[in-house]
């Protein structure tokens, strides 16, 4: 079992970042043990990417989760020596300092923060543990609230509802799954809902989640299928499908263990307009990026293809919406792209990575 760490990092932003979406990026580098800070200045003529303060660490980070509560960051990674640690760092004039740290009951995968700044939530891929843990007033991990196992393995993310009154844990590949959970936000317990599995479609993989920022209704990437799964969030929170929209069909079934074409990411703009979607090509040169503009009822129609460097895994976009970034993962890359009206990218200058980095974290200039 893979031993996870966490930092937490509070942003205090510069006041020099000008232009009409400018933002911090955060990247972690495993292979080097450190934190890295940029700053991106959006100017007439396009981006001016600043490298800002790097952290050296005790272990190999490798997931972020953004605290919205402090302007902060959480931080997960591996330790062999500091068993599920938390470690708390501020950012001061672009400056990262170590605070403190706590022990975690479980290994953590994707991680994230629920909508108050209360709870930190992780999923872990290979196991299936789901844990939910307060957050302190100094803004330390603290005891855990919830800790459960899914069913089935392979739990690829969480995250929750808008009204931060649901939670949704979806599995990938032969143990696809899609399970549904009521959240207490004053008690930071995880219930399941009946029918606790929405039952996806057989071999679709939903993978990670978004919502739409004023419809009931969330997204799923799903990492076999190569599309995006539409479904309507009830009353009580079960989920009904409304759409499975593909990209790319598949270029034979999936097998385990063969690695093929897989969708990974998604994001949508903060206006809810539009969703972008990665495809990752572990044996080929498709890896792309496809557009689809977002309908009045929350479905997707597809716009664009915009082909990318080589195992797109992480996207995020800029707080106004004017930018599209990409983890490349496979070339070790941060590509930005400037998103068109009609959703086409244009490819504009990178900044490069670490070899291992398949996270990031995007902090706008204002809260």
């Amino acid at each position: 079992m893979r031993i996870a760490s966490i930092l937490i990092f509070t942003l205090t932003l510069q006041t020099f970042l000008i232009g009409n979406d400018s933002f911090r990026l955060f990247v972690p580098d495993p292979q080097n043990q450190q934190i890295k800070a940029y700053s991106i200045q959006s100017h007439s003529s396009g981006l001016v990417t600043k490298a800002e303060d790097s952290l050296g660490l005790s272990f190999s980070p490798h997931g972020i989760a953004i605290d919205p509560k402090r302007d902060s960051l959480i931080l997960t990674g591996a330790s062999a020596g500091n068993p599920m640690s938390a470690t708390v760092v501020h950012s001061k004039n672009g400056g990262l300092k170590l605070v403190g740290s706590n022990t975690l009951a479980h290994p953590t995968g994707y991680t994230s923060v629920d909508r108050t700044g209360s709870y930190f939530m992780s999923s872990h891929y290979q196991t299936g543990w789901v844990a939910v843990y307060r957050i302190e007033k100094n803004g330390i991990v603290g005891d855990a609230t919830t800790t459960l196992r899914t069913p089935n393995p392979e739990a690829h993310c969480i995250r929750t509802s808008p009204d931060n009154r649901f939670a949704y844990v979806p599995c990938v590949k032969n143990n696809t799954a899609l399970f549904q959970f009521a959240f207490d936000a004053g008690t930071g317990k995880l219930e399941p809902l009946a029918p606790y599995n929405a039952k996806p479609p057989a071999m679709f993989g939903p993978r990670h989640v978004a919502y739409h920022p004023t419809l009931p209704i969330v997204y799923f990437s799903n990492e076999q299928q190569l599309g995006v799964s539409v479904f309507a969030i009830g009353d009580d929170g079960q989920l009904t499908d409304r759409q499975h929209a593909t990209t790319l069909p598949r270029r034979s079934p999936f097998e385990k263990g063969k690695r093929d074409l897989h969708a990974s990411d998604l994001v949508l703009s903060p206006d809810g307009k539009r969703l972008f979607i990665a495809i990752r090509d572990f044996g080929g040169d498709e890896d792309s990026i496809f557009a689809f503009r977002i309908e009045m009822d929350g479905k997707l129609s597809l716009e664009s293809r915009t082909k990318v460097g080589d195992i797109p895994w992480k996207l995020d976009i800029s707080p106004g919406g004017e930018y599209l970034i990409v983890c490349e993962s496979g070339v070790r890359n941060i590509a930005f792209f400037e998103i068109a009206p009609d959703g086409s990218l244009d490819r504009i200058p990178n900044i490069s990575i670490p070899s291992g980095t398949r996270d990031m974290a995007v902090q706008g200039p204002t809260r």
